[in-house]
């Protein structure tokens, strides 16, 4: 998509800078070329971030949910504060409700619905949703799309992605991601939000997951009525897992059952819930937990999967080097990582884990903090261990409320042996080993082939060894600081002699005015701007990147200019 906005869209950056000016951000709106002046808020800087997304509308209050799940982003204390970003969207009336489905569903609703409640059950930001009842007599909730949303969405979109580009480099953003790559995560989550036959098909798959496990319902989708913009699944009647008592016996039933869904979750199927919140799971009168709402859904590769294994089971042996190992391995890195430290620090969190109860433990999740002490030393990880350890921290949320007083650690702790007796049981320990010798023979197979290639490389000159050493490269640029900063000063030099021999010779003249002296002042303007250049050179070399000018030039071009292609 297009990364620009048109001018048609400065009088919305105004109101975004002023919305930002207005809660002490006045640094952001200077730097998209608009002066306000700052209001004074003795308010912390996460709260003032989330008041400021809430005043600027639907599409950055859906920025803050999304960014609220993804702890490798933004820090923990801002992550809690945009997790309680609400919606509170005005319902949309019935009768634009009804042309939607009617367009969506090809009839009318009278056909597809027995009944259709048109006051809603819930209103929020790209839907909103409505107890119905099919023709058959199935009790269903019906999930439907804003009017005009996704055109709303996809305009803000051009505004962020210029914002993010105004700002990059010159403002600080906590983590491993720059402001374009943070929006760029943003619109991907927002299409798959956006699209509800994606969320249809999720919860078709959570449902054929748990259907050999006891006590989990996954609600029935109705597929036959689902389109992008219109969902339709039974409609499920329970107690919210936020209402249940603390430390009752239906509370610590209900949090086994979350523990054994989220093992199947995560190590058997690799398909998890990214957004387990108390409001999306149900208790019913049966006892069993019920899940709602797959907007946002997770998968893991089987690689994943043995990371995440290994992970587990350290955290729950207390084995800090298969738990750092596991990490380190898992992410991607630009730099040197201090293994040790990085070690110490995960073993640091582990002694915080065993045998304290639940009660006693710090807000913050088991899992969140691993990924913060992986941020700190660079190391990148996949967006799904991301969303996984940001979803165990709402289970570990739900766990302080249900089980106060018990050892999380010890809970878990079947489940942990277990994963480790299939991991390393003889059917997985024997297909590891045919996966090794499959690949150890296709290796040996074309060890032949690729060691000629390399001799005939070697023979004609194509290989070459290159080695790069940091202090080198800080030397080298030196040398090319000092080598231009010479150049100026001896052309400014020869110029300022040359202007000044130049003044001082009187003839010829041309139509009555001194040639000589004229091109001498010109000459002389020219060695004092090169004088000019050399000082700024020389205070501001490790500042001046030439690239850097250019890119944030077309930037501004792009700005005003680049809209009318899009």
């Amino acid at each position: 998509m297009s990364a620009h906005i048109s001018v048609r869209d400065l009088p919305r950056v105004r109101d975004v800078a002023l919305t930002l000016a207005s809660h002490g951000f006045g640094e952001l709106a200077r730097i998209l070329g608009i002066e306000t002046a700052t209001s004074a808020s003795d308010k912390p800087f996460a709260m003032r971030a989330r008041l400021a997304l809430a005043d600027l509308g639907t599409t950055y209050i859906k920025l803050g949910q999304v960014l609220s799940v993804r702890p490798d982003i933004l820090p923990k204390a801002l992550l809690d504060e945009l997790a309680t970003l609400q919606d509170n969207a005005p319902t949309v009336p019935f009768d634009q409700v009804k042309a939607t489905l009617e367009t969506e569903l090809g009839r009318p609703v009278d056909e597809v619905f027995k009944s259709f409640d048109p006051v809603p059950l819930a209103s929020a930001s790209i839907a909103q949703v409505h107890g119905a009842t099919l023709i058959d007599g199935a009790e269903v909730a019906v999930k439907v799309q804003r009017p005009g949303i996704e055109t709303t969405l996809q305009s803000d979109l051009h505004i962020l992605y210029t914002l993010a580009r105004l700002v990059e480099g010159q403002v600080r953003v906590p983590g491993l991601y720059t402001p374009v790559e943070i929006v760029q995560e943003f619109e991907q989550a927002i299409a798959t939000e956006l699209d509800f036959l994606q969320e249809a098909r999720a919860a078709a798959r959570f449902r054929a997951n748990h259907e050999g496990i006891t006590g989990v319902t996954i609600p029935l989708i109705h597929r036959e009525y689902c389109t992008r913009r219109v969902l339709v699944m039974e409609r499920i009647h329970g107690q919210k897992l936020n209402d249940v008592e603390s430390g009752s016996a239906a509370g610590r039933e209900a949090m086994r059952k979350f523990i054994e869904s989220w093992y199947f979750q995560l190590f058997e199927h690799g398909f998890f819930h990214g957004d387990p919140h108390p409001g999306n799971i149900m208790v019913l009168g049966t006892g069993h937990i019920c899940f709602l709402d797959f907007g946002l859904t997770g998968t893991l590769t089987g690689e994943m999967q043995d990371v995440m294994t290994n992970i587990f089971a350290g955290l729950v042996f207390r084995d800090a080097e298969m738990v750092a190992m596991a990490v380190y391995r898992a992410g991607a890195t630009a730099e040197r990582v201090d293994l040790k430290a990085f070690r110490g620090e995960i073993e640091r969190l582990m002694a915080k884990y065993h045998g304290s109860s639940l009660s006693d433990l710090s807000t913050r999740g088991s899992l969140t903090e691993f990924i913060e002490v992986a941020t700190r030393f660079r190391i990148q990880l996949p967006r799904e261990f991301a969303v996984v350890a940001r979803a165990g921290s709402i289970v570990d949320g739900i766990a302080k409320r249900l089980l106060p007083n018990d050892d999380i650690v010890e809970e878990v702790r079947p489940w942990a042996q277990r994963l480790v007796q299939r991991r390393f049981g003889p059917e997985r320990v024997s297909a590891d080993a045919i996966r090794v010798f499959q690949q150890a023979q296709a290796a040996f197979r074309d060890l032949p082939t690729q060691a000629n290639q390399f001799l005939l490389d070697l023979e004609r000159g194509r290989v070459s060894v290159t080695a790069r050493d940091p202090d080198s490269e800080a030397l080298r640029l030196e040398i090319r600081h000092a080598a231009v900063r010479i150049s100026l000063a001896l052309c400014a030099l020869a110029l300022s002699v040359s202007g000044t021999m130049m003044v001082a010779t009187w003839a010829p003249e041309l139509w009555g005015v001194p040639i000589w002296p004229f091109v001498g002042f010109l000459t002389n303007l020219v060695a004092l701007g090169m004088f000019f250049g050399l000082v700024m050179h020389w205070l501001f070399a490790a500042r001046i990147h030439p690239r850097e000018w250019w890119r944030r030039l077309g930037a501004v071009f792009r700005f005003f200019f680049g809209g009318r292609s899009s």
